[in-house]
């Protein structure tokens, strides 16, 4: 398995707070059978120019480089938030997409209204810079939770789809990720992980949950999307079906 968000990395954002417990979920990954993690720690553009922030990205990789399990596999990445305004220039942005490839994880705002300025800014990175944006845990955000039919406009943008595996198992996500797997809008698995405790990785559970609702299927259908994001393939994703709310049930 391959989980392409994660909040490892120490010291860095709000995820791990040391080695020790950044080797801790290593190693709780490696034994649910997850043999490539993506380190995308937050990058929220107000502390650090992007190559500062690749610095220390690179330099607390290396702190705990020793200590990855054997066999498994590691890219360097970066969660963007994308906001729309004083952006940095996209040249310095493409440096935060994951390692050896132009494929870039972002996080759009959660307290803020999707304005139609965000929306053309991401278009236009897009378009300018030939890279393919995967929109971070989707299922999570209020604005798709009531309007779905977002999730369209994003894939008519060519964004790919990440829902975290956790969201499985949340009362309040569970609904709509299952309605995303079904509709075929998940193209890519994370367990955005930032610790031990309450925001654990937890892939066996919610691999689980996903086999018994007989979508086991759509699973591996993520997987094979995201082996060939990290060998940097064109994707040509079919569009599904627009998922509508109706009295709180997503169809």
């Amino acid at each position: 398995m391959i989980d392409i968000h994660t909040h490892i990395l120490p010291h860095l954002d709000d995820g791990a707070r040391n080695t020790e417990m950044s080797v801790a979920m290593l190693n709780s990954l490696y034994q649910q059978g997850v043999k490539t993690v993506v380190f995308t720690p937050h990058y929220y553009g107000k502390r650090s120019s992007p190559p500062e922030f690749v610095k220390r990205r690179n330099n607390m990789f290396e702190h705990i480089r020793a200590q990855i399990p054997e066999g498994m596999e590691t890219r360097l990445g970066t969660e963007v938030h994308f906001t729309g305004i004083n952006m940095p220039e996209i040249d310095e942005l493409c440096k935060l997409a994951i390692e050896g490839t132009k494929y870039i994880l972002v996080e759009f705002p959660f307290t803020t209204g999707w304005t139609g300025e965000l929306m053309r800014g991401l278009a236009d990175f897009i378009q300018d810079t030939g890279y393919t944006p995967i929109i971070a845990h989707a299922e999570r955000y209020p604005q798709v939770q009531k309007k779905p039919s977002l999730i369209s406009t994003f894939m008519d943008m060519v964004c790919l789809i990440q829902v975290n595996a956790p969201s499985f198992l949340d009362k309040r996500e569970r609904k709509l990720a299952f309605a995303l797997l079904k509709h075929g809008f998940v193209h890519c698995l994370g367990s955005d992980s930032h610790n031990m405790s309450e925001r654990a990785p937890d892939f066996t559970a919610a691999k689980a949950v996903v086999k018994e609702a007989g979508l086991e299927d759509m699973w591996k259908r993520a997987e094979d999307i995201m082996e060939k994001i990290l060998t940097n393939q064109p994707l040509e994703i079919e569009r599904g079906k627009p998922i509508k709310k109706c009295l709180g049930i997503y169809r």
